[in-house]
């Protein structure tokens, strides 16, 4: 609003709240005299509160008050006042965080997704086949997507393991990687470990509590941070707790009432019986009871699971299926990691925007630190594809009017993740996933009914031009992750052009020695922009332009502004009415002043 200015200091900091004085300036040359002036704060409650008049100068009254604020990681804002003639006037919505704050190191960082059984194996952890696993023999072949001849699903392992890992940190280094995310690693007989068995024990494939410690330290030393995955709504239907298969001589709940495990379980009585709930009715995967105080207990109490993780020198967690989680144990687990270290870092998996859930998980400031950000991702596939410039629009203001800013900064923008098709397949020709407004289509990467076969999903792969395609969409989608405010991860494999659709094509080997060099270079020297630009890391974004054909936006901080220009048309963009140096660029003719189609330039000014 014109003639109007605000400003806002912390008074007094507290460890439940903030006492914070909000200063306005409003032009008298405008607005003559002016009353009642009113902030208006909507956070778990709306209220509002008139402002005191203190002084004013030849051209501003100014007006204030002080006022406490429980801890919130989003408070929205804004002011109203009268003028001469009794107009009245109210000002545009702001947003402001109180005593939430996310670490540092965790803004705008470049992080590398790995799944442990298929990244890189070191020898010399010996394994052997036994119970349900099998090994196979070659690190290239294609892993079992469907139940094996016993009907058992994702018990193959291909040996990956933490000092695999180890082994590759100087490559990731060379990527510019920041923070290591790494699958679950307790104890259990799937190659994914979304199954625990045994939250106590790293699992035996992997290696052991040393292996982990090497890990965590060597990765440190390489100024890399580590985010491990847990699992804390299901476990196993062989763990340790349930025991159906009967693997653990100590009884589990499936085996009687009189476990020592059973109040870990969430059940239910029917016909006098009691029954098990399971994870989206797969049963394999026992749903634990969250507001259970053992099992809270068990994982967020003093020397609980979380305690023995941070342990080993880890400093994040993601936290799996975090929106079947109640606010109140997410609040317990941050609690616990900030126990151990204060400048712990919580990433919560979560598909649709948090803020629109009537959940608390982000708002409150006492749950998730930031979430994987699947519902703008979605969008700017859309975008990309099919042009669809209103539904990136929509998701950009959404998440800049609604979303803290801290959170903003450590979103997890990916190129692909282990639940979804891999990068080069999102870009792919074939018309296999369901387009816009085809029935049963909740995201991009939703398939087509009749490609979800498993068979056809092992034996897909792209032709040489529709690789071709693929991978110079690709690389504009890299720049622009590059380019944008939070986490740039990496999903492993896909810097240097593993394929796969669907969530477990998805997961084969690191193909080492085989590896697309020109999308490996092209990548490394795109994140390069990343990691050599630390303004970037809090730059403010802004949107300028937006149609089906082009997209502008500008980063601003630290005194310098990057303009990000992206042709997302199928003609070239003439560029020469902007000014600036080119940091980076995709697809750009710089002889010409042109963005050929489905290219980008950053500018420096």
């Amino acid at each position: 609003m014109k003639g109007f200015y605000h400003d806002i200091k912390i008074i007094k900091e507290g460890k439940e709240g903030e006492t914070v004085k909000f200063i306005a300036r409003i032009s008298m040359l405008i607005y003559a005299w002016i009353d009642q002036v009113k902030i208006h704060i909507n956070g778990d409650t709306s209220w509002e509160e008139e402002l005191n008049y203190s002084n004013k100068d030849e051209k501003y009254a100014y007006f204030e008050k002080s006022i406490y604020l429980p801890n919130r990681a989003i408070y929205k804002y804004n002011f109203s006042f009268y003028s001469e003639w009794s107009k009245y006037y109210t000002t545009e919505n702001y947003k402001l965080s109180v005593g939430f704050k996310v670490p540092d190191w965790a803004k705008g960082a470049v992080q590398y997704q790995i799944f442990i059984d298929r990244f890189n194996r070191n020898q010399s952890v010996i394994i052997k086949p036994f119970g349900r696993r099998k090994i196979h023999e070659k690190w290239d072949e294609l892993p079992i997507l469907g139940p094996d001849e016993n009907g058992e699903w994702n018990t193959d392992s291909f040996g990956g393991n933490l000092k695999g890992i180890e082994d590759k940190l100087e490559y990731l280094k060379s990527l510019g990687v920041e923070i290591l995310y790494i699958s679950p690693i307790s104890e259990s007989d799937s190659n994914h470990k979304y199954d625990g068995e045994d939250l106590e024990k790293i699992d035996r494939y992997f290696g052991d509590k040393e292996a982990i410690k090497s890990l965590c330290t060597s990765a440190h030393k390489y100024d890399m941070k580590v985010m491990v995955d847990v699992v804390f709504n299901h476990v196993g239907k062989n763990s340790k707790y349930y025991n159906e298969g009967g693997f653990y001589k100590n009884l589990g709940a499936y085996q009687s009432t009189e476990s020592p495990y059973m109040k870990f379980f969430k059940t239910r009585v029917e016909n006098g019986k009691i029954v098990f709930e399971f994870w989206w009715n797969i049963k394999d995967l026992v749903v634990c009871d969250k507001m259970s105080k053992e099992w809270q207990e068990y994982i967020c109490g003093e020397g609980g699971i979380i305690d023995l993780l941070f342990s080993y020198g880890i400093d994040a967690i993601r936290v799996d299926v975090a929106d079947e989680i109640p606010d109140i144990f997410l609040a317990m687990m941050r609690d616990a990691c900030h126990r151990n270290k204060k400048d712990s870092f919580i990433m919560g998996e979560v598909w649709n925007n948090p803020l629109r859930t009537g959940r608390g998980y982000i708002s409150s400031g006492k749950c998730l630190d930031s979430v994987m950000n699947y519902y703008f991702i979605s969008k700017l596939l859309d975008y990309l594809k099919f042009q669809d410039d209103k539904g990136l629009e929509e998701a950009i203001t959404d998440i800049s009017e609604n979303y803290p800013e801290d959170t903003i900064f450590t979103l997890m923008n990916f190129t692909s993740t282990h639940d979804i098709s891999r990068m080069l397949d999102l870009f792919t020709p074939d018309n296999i996933f369901k387009l816009p407004g085809e029935e049963g289509r909740e995201w991009y990467w939703t398939l087509k009914d009749r490609f979800k076969d498993r068979k056809w999903q092992s034996e897909y792969f792209l032709s040489k031009e529709a690789y071709k395609y693929a991978k110079k969409m690709a690389k504009l989608y890299i720049f622009i992750l590059v380019l944008l405010p939070g986490i740039i991860s990496i999903y492993y494999g896909d810097e240097v052009g593993v394929q796969g659709v669907g969530d477990l094509a998805n997961r084969k080997t690191f193909p080492w020695g085989k590896e697309d060099k020109d999308m490996l270079s092209y990548v490394r020297k795109t994140l390069k922009v990343r990691t050599d630009n630390d303004f970037l890391r809090t730059a403010k974004p802004d949107l300028v332009e937006i149609t089906p054909d082009k997209w502008v936006f500008t980063r601003k901080n630290q005194g310098k502004n990057l303009t990000v220009i992206i042709n997302n048309g199928y003609t070239n963009l003439d560029v020469k009415q902007y000014c600036g140096d080119v940091i980076v660029s995709c697809d750009y003719d710089q002889y010409k002043h042109i963005i050929r189609p489905k290219g980008g330039i950053a500018l420096m000014s």
